[in-house]
């Protein structure tokens, strides 16, 4: 997906908004502190408001030119839109919620079928509650589907992880996910917590006081020193994929790989991760740059599992401490002190071994189980609605 912001101008009141970027990305993160604008972006961009002045494309189709008087209906447009409050209707069931768009979809290219949206976000067991008795994430989960079931181009989820807890934002997290390799339905997702959108995607845009002042992928930011407050210790998530390989049941571990010559072991702590996972099956993985040690050898005689070799290709200081960009086959940022600096002597073309703990890594999505999934669905006839 491609999305173009052209000098877009807006002014509500006396707030007034700048947004001009491009991203390229299945996943897009819009991340700044609350008041940023950037729910303003998302009106702009969905339809429910028109700038000013500027230009707005998606996939090079222009749906706002204000020079060529171009404004683009919000039906025509096709984006789904879920709002942080979810907007449910009180008095409806699930079922009946989720069917809400179906009147508005006999034209369109049927994509995503409710069979099959009702198992990839698990709500089987829910069909038939009303919202009062629903949690937070069942509540969010519902919502993702309705806007889904209307067969949108684009999914916008404006703070998706604000009503659930911490526990819940992992497992919604996993569902997007889910959504977005299982229907390939591109999505751009807000929220002010970088964490969260690090485990989705590394392709941002940063927005601060009404205007997107940076765009790109996270780590080409942080190297090229655009926004060096982006990286924060306990905030910033390193993510990668792996392939899933085997698993241990004497040290109760799994082994993974990366690029089948590149081993880790991920300690069984993860409810997304079983035995019966077929090996070869991508897996996505989380870890904090604080939850990495370095040493200059591989130290046979610790008991950290996981010792990765890699050269520093990077040193970063700023006010929130000392980091390293270490290319192991794939990058990840490592916090560091100036003490560390000087004891190691390290320098930037250094080779070094990164040292990670089984319990730091964490799962955060089992893509393509397709194996467990069709069993699922050949196991549970739920019939396709029509009108009840």
């Amino acid at each position: 997906m491609i999305l173009q912001f052209e000098k877009v101008r807006h002014q509500l009141g006396d707030n007034h908004f700048y947004y001009d970027f491009q991203m390229n990305s299945s996943i897009t993160g819009i991340f700044g502190p609350s008041g940023a604008g950037k729910t303003t972006l998302f009106n702009l961009l969905s339809g429910l408001d028109t700038p000013q002045k500027g230009k707005i494309r998606l996939n090079f189709e222009s749906l706002v030119d204000i020079e060529q008087n171009l404004i683009k209906q919000v039906k025509k447009r096709n984006i789904g839109y879920i709002f942080q409050e979810n907007h449910l209707f009180p008095h409806l069931t699930v079922k009946r919620n989720l069917l809400f768009s179906k009147p508005y979809i006999k034209h369109k290219e049927k994509y995503v079928s409710f069979n099959e949206l009702v198992h990839l976000l698990d709500i089987e067991s829910i069909l038939y509650k009303k919202p009062r008795q629903l949690s937070g994430g069942e509540r969010q989960r519902v919502a993702i589907g309705r806007a889904l079931l209307s067969q949108p181009r684009l999914l916008l989820l404006d703070e998706p992880f604000s009503n659930v807890d911490c526990s819940k934002r992992k497992q919604i997290i996993s569902y997007l996910l889910r959504i977005n390799n299982h229907f390939k339905v591109p999505m751009i997702i807000i929220s002010h917590h970088l964490e969260d959108i690090l485990k989705l995607t590394h392709k941002i845009v940063v927005i601060e006081n009404g205007c997107s002042v940076v765009s790109g992928n996270i780590l080409n930011i942080i190297k090229n020193d655009e926004k060096p407050e982006l990286i924060r210790s306990k905030k910033f998530q390193n993510t990668f994929k792996v392939n899933f390989d085997s698993y241990n049941k004497i040290e109760n571990s799994y082994t993974v790989t990366f690029n089948q010559d590149i081993v880790l072991r991920i300690s069984n702590h993860s409810r997304l991760l079983n035995k019966f996972i077929s090996k070869g099956t991508k897996i996505q993985l989380s870890l904090r740059p604080v939850d990495i040690s370095l040493n200059l050898e591989n130290n046979v005689g610790t008991s950290i599992q996981n010792q990765l070799k890699g050269t520093i290709n990077q040193i970063i200081k700023n006010k929130e401490g000392v980091f390293c960009i270490i290319d192991c086959g794939f990058e990840l940022l490592v916090e560091i002190s100036q003490g560390i600096i000087s004891k190691l002597y390290l320098h930037e073309g250094q080779e070094i071994y990164c040292q990670i703990k089984a319990n730091d890594i964490d799962v955060v999505h089992v893509f393509d189980q397709s194996e467990i999934q069709e069993s699922k669905i050949k196991q549970a006839k739920i019939p396709e609605p029509i009108n009840n």
